[in-house]
């Protein structure tokens, strides 16, 4: 797996590619790619894998955990432009993921959004 990234104004987004002639073991690359973007800073991190045709093995348990990890840090993970089997396998390894799946990186910009919005609401409220 080959992993591009793009640091976005409010976002970090990782775009997952298969690769023909692997070079690196793909959870290694995948660990990395992950760990620099839950330390980038940025308020949500999106997964775009829309080149992506087969799911690593190791896939869901990592992306369940940092899920998690980022969630814990007000960061919000989420995955998009799923093939339908990918993301079919993706939940059989892992249902919990679910949630952080949505179709496109716009429903993820609207995702993070409502989720910012929510956030903040009850404190604009109270004062």
């Amino acid at each position: 797996m080959e992993i591009y990234r793009e640091i976005l104004p409010e976002s970090y987004l990782l775009i997952l590619v298969d690769e023909a002639l692997p070079t690196a073991p793909s959870e290694t690359v995948l660990h990395q790619a992950l760990s620099r973007a839950a330390r980038s800073g940025k308020g949500s991190v999106w997964v775009d894998c829309s080149s992506l045709h087969q799911l690593p093995a190791h896939a869901a348990a990592l992306l369940t955990r940092y899920g998690r990890k980022l969630n814990r840090q007000g960061v919000s993970l989420i995955l998009c432009h799923l093939s339908e089997a990918v993301r079919k396998e993706l939940l059989t390894q892992d249902p919990a993921l679910a949630p952080l799946i949505v179709p496109t990186l716009l429903d993820a910009q609207q995702y993070c959004q409502q989720r910012i919005n929510h956030v903040w609401a009850p404190q604009r409220l109270a004062g």
